[in-house]
């Protein structure tokens, strides 16, 4: 079943309910739900199937991605950032990895990117099949 994005929204505006409301749209919302879903559904393993979970893992995420837009439009517009906003980017952040890394068997960073250094630490094996002793 498709997850309908529009219901995640509200979820958004209660996580950020301390936000003011001409610096953070429901069209804005909806946007970066999108993008979190687009996200989650690039890293989530094939066996995932817990639907309840997943709207949860968007929707923090979305909260996130949303904040980090809020906090770009404050500081263009008041000319710096709100006091505590790195602080609550941060846990946005680790809240949203905390629901993904349950989602998915890659291994993600603390930014919420896939890891690449299992792929630096594997070695190369190539296999050949070539003539041996025992063939005429």
């Amino acid at each position: 079943m498709a997850i309908d994005l529009s219901e995640l929204i509200l979820e958004v505006q209660v996580v950020l309910s301390d936000l003011p409301d001409n610096y953070c749209t429901d069209e804005q919302m909806f946007k970066d739900l999108e993008t979190a879903q687009e996200y989650i559904d690039s890293i989530k393993s094939s066996t995932f199937s817990d639907e309840p979970f997943e709207k949860k893992a968007i929707s923090r995420l979305g909260a996130y991605f949303t904040y980090v837009n809020y906090t770009s439009l404050a500081e263009r517009q008041m000319g710096t950032i709100p006091q505590a906003s790195l602080i609550k980017i941060d846990v946005l952040r680790r809240i949203a990895l905390a629901f993904m890394r349950q989602m998915t068997n890659l291994t993600l960073d603390d930014d919420l990117s896939v890891s690449t250094k299992k792929e630096e630490k594997s070695y190369p094996v190539a296999v050949v099949i070539t003539n041996s002793a025992f063939t005429e």
